[in-house]
């Protein structure tokens, strides 16, 4: 887990989070999920967790990850609301997107959805830079 300092603007554009991911996810060396979590306000917590292990292909431990992400549901809630987390698939190689990239997007928009949980996006971060996927 790592720890960006806690005097962060909010996220509130889709181009802050992809700068964002790409201030906290480098430099690409392995192939990691990252998730990050913001409150009602755009506000990114103070941790984010890195998932290391992963399958190039999504497979049936992400149930585990569904289960995590509806336990932390009330984590991100303030007095502006519900928070969201942003999903970030990290992996070397080439900055095209592959099949697995899009596989590996469909199955954490799913998970999000069995969490019921907010997605604020996943995005795909490779040595060229940020984009989304989702």
């Amino acid at each position: 887990m790592t720890t960006p300092p806690v005097d962060l603007p909010p996220l509130t554009t889709d181009q802050e989070v992809l700068a964002r991911i790409g201030t906290i996810v480098t430099p690409v060396c392995a192939q990691r999920l990252w998730l990050l979590f913001v409150d009602g306000d755009g506000r990114q917590a103070p941790a984010v967790v890195p998932i290391s292990g992963l399958s190039p292909r999504p497979d049936r431990h992400l149930v585990g990850l569904a289960k995590i992400l509806a336990g932390l549901r009330s984590e991100l809630l303030n007095d502006r609301g519900g928070g969201a987390v942003i999903l970030a698939w990290e992996r070397p190689g080439c900055d095209e997107v592959l099949p697995a990239d899009r596989d590996w997007a469909e199955a954490l928009v799913g998970i999000c959805r069995t969490a019921d949980v907010p997605l604020r996006g996943v995005y795909l971060r490779t040595p060229g830079g940020v984009q989304r996927l989702g």
